[in-house]
């Protein structure tokens, strides 16, 4: 499995790939995201979608990337959180590799490599429990 790294959001990028997921959901789905929790299920759905269908990876990743970025802000936004850029690799573990979100207390949550996971395997948690799980957690 090879993934684009060069075409991964950054810091100064990761809100307009978050705002072409609303777009591309809105176009595609005809499903508009409000930036809600709930609306994290979306994202789900389409991720079990593309997975079951066998999406191949090549052909999802700028929209992993999208989808990862919007369930990001989405808590961001919720949690008055940032964007953190981690160290710079080109392998390693997929939570290594993306920019993540950390909340006040030092919670961290990585949607962008969750996105990824979601479409490579059978999820462990979807994004609206995850994330849920993250808001709840006790800071650290």
């Amino acid at each position: 499995m090879k993934i684009r790294l060069d075409i991964a959001p950054g810091p100064d990028t990761v809100k307009d790939y978050a705002q072409d997921a609303v777009r591309t959901m809105q176009k595609v789905y005809g499903i508009q995201l409000d930036h809600s929790l709930e609306s994290l299920a979306h994202i789900d759905r389409v991720l079990r979608e593309w997975r079951d269908g066998g999406a191949p990876l090549e052909a999802v990743t700028k929209s992993l990337y999208a989808l990862g970025s919007y369930a990001g802000e989405v808590l961001r936004e919720a949690a008055h959180g940032r964007w953190l850029e981690p160290p710079k690799e080109q392998f390693g573990e997929l939570d290594g590799l993306f920019l993540y979100v950390r909340l006040p207390g030092n919670r961290e949550w990585r949607p962008i490599a969750l996105a990824f996971y979601n479409l490579i395997n059978e999820p462990a948690t979807t994004f609206e429990a995850s994330a849920r799980a993250v808001l709840a957690s006790k800071p650290k």
